[in-house]
């Protein structure tokens, strides 16, 4: 199947060639030297230590224009830390693994922007970034076939997404629930009032026929043991909030997601042999309420948000796999993990309170974030990339967040403005900066007694060369 993806990619990439006149040709090089400090995973239960790194990462990128309407988009990156660390990039796959260095291809696409007069009308194909305003269903690297139309009326897009692999030197494979997954997506958007969106947007989820092992077959630790036939509904309304940008004193987003379909599980024995197959229907509700409030010409922001995913059995909400949830959502420029960095939960059995407040300036922002993490259903469970232990008891009360954010932005290059991956936005802030990242989560009763805090430190310099 990557042979046939490949030959694909290939061949629209010849097809472009013909039509070119004079290429023109932008490539820029993101550096990043940091040090990052982890505390123990496992909240001082068993015997993990904590984790200090410095690495350089690597990031090069190069947009070929073919003609008006084909054009060529590569990036990649080179990791390079002094030792083993969870790789926190957003763009990579949910589950977080200790890795070493490594290099990667992050986008390889081609665009055509010919079927329609719209300037904001094109089709992607290859290997690329997707993602939504609010990344809670879309923000990860697939390999997609995408396309998407924008006009001063409404705003639309569809695709199709697989992920054949991570393409990427370590050997770290995609996760078992990822893998023989496709997805298809669609979504829909327009001002209901002047400036004020509403939209409506799909996701369904299949596993290939064949995607679990057979019954009584021996399967291996990473084996793939879940097939999913499942569906996301939502609708959602917004003013900019995810814009930091957006000059509104009074900020909002609000949507409902509704998730059905059922899952298949397979169970083992003790020795790891499929001894049956679980069917589990599902019907779940997840809702996001926020709002954020800047008064007058202050560049100060405050706000808060309230997340709600359902949890327990059928309940049970989940997200879809390739979701971000890294966003602008404080107003300042710097996007930061929406649910705590020392955490970094998912949604999924969680009520999650949230305030916070933001300075955002020409060359300078800071923000500050405090969270309350409560479950939905007290005995089931919940997903936290940051953390090797679960939940225990009955308790409901998961812990407190603390996020810090600081960073200082040195001028955007003008030959960054071109380097647009066609979907509205860049991939990453395209300024040079010094940023600091400090977060906390302090364990509350649904952890095992005596739980220690859990931090995660981070300070990062990047440089844009070209």
């Amino acid at each position: 199947m990557k042979t046939k993806f490949s030959a694909a990619l290939a061949s629209a990439i010849f097809l472009a060639a013909p039509q070119a006149v004079a290429l023109q040709i932008n490539s820029a090089l993101r550096t990043a030297v940091g040090g990052q400090a982890d505390g123990p995973r496992d909240l001082g239960q068993n015997d993990l230590s904590s984790n200090e790194i410095v690495y350089l990462n690597f990031s090069p990128r190069v947009s070929i224009e073919f003609s008006q309407d084909w054009t060529m988009y590569l990036r990649g990156r080179a990791f390079l830390p002094s030792g083993d660390v969870i790789d926190n990039d957003e763009t990579q796959s949910t589950l977080q693994r200790e890795t070493k260095s490594f290099v990667k291809l992050d986008e390889a696409w081609i665009r055509y922007s010919g079927f329609t007069s719209y300037p904001g009308e094109s089709v992607r194909i290859g290997h690329q970034f997707v993602r939504e305003n609010d990344r809670s269903w879309l923000g990860r690297d697939v390999d997609a076939i995408y396309w998407v139309l924008n006009t001063t009326r409404f705003t639309s897009s569809a695709g199709v997404f697989y992920q054949f692999s991570p393409y990427r030197s370590d050997g770290i494979d995609l996760p078992p629930e990822q893998r023989k997954r496709i997805y298809g997506h669609g979504n829909f958007s327009t001002d209901w009032l002047p400036e004020h969106q509403v939209g409506f947007r799909a996701l369904h989820a299949r596993d290939v026929d064949g995607s679990l092992p057979s019954l009584a077959a021996t399967t291996a630790a990473d084996s793939k043991l879940e097939a999913v036939n499942l569906t996301w509904l939502g609708v959602y309304f917004s003013n900019g909030y995810l814009n930091a940008r957006n000059p509104n004193s009074i900020k909002y987003w609000a949507d409902v997601t509704y998730l059905f379909g059922n899952t298949v599980t397979a169970g083992l024995a003790n020795d790891r042999s499929v001894a049956r197959f679980n069917r589990q229907s599902i019907g779940a509700v997840a809702s996001t309420v926020a709002v954020r409030w800047r008064p007058g010409v202050w560049p100060v922001s405050v706000g808060a948000e309230y997340a709600y995913s359902g949890g327990g059995g059928k309940s049970q909400y989940r997200q879809s796999g390739i979701q971000g949830n890294s966003v602008q959502f404080t107003g300042a420029s710097a996007s930061s993990y929406r649910y705590n960095e020392a955490l970094r939960a998912q949604l999924g059995n969680l009520r999650i309170a949230t305030l916070y407040a933001s300075l955002n300036l020409p060359s300078n922002d800071f923000s500050i974030v405090l969270q309350k993490f409560n479950k939905d259903d007290r005995f089931a469970p919940i997903v936290t990339n940051n953390l090797s232990v679960g939940t225990v008891g009955g308790s409901t009360d998961v812990g407190y967040g603390l996020d810090f954010i600081a960073s200082h932005y040195l001028q955007i290059p003008a030959v960054l403005r071109s380097l647009d991956d066609g979907g509205g936005l860049m991939t990453e802030d395209p300024r040079s900066s010094i940023r600091l990242r400090a977060s906390l989560f302090n364990p509350g009763n649904a952890y095992a007694a005596g739980s220690d805090i859990n931090y995660r430190v981070i300070v990062e310099a990047t440089l844009w060369w070209f």
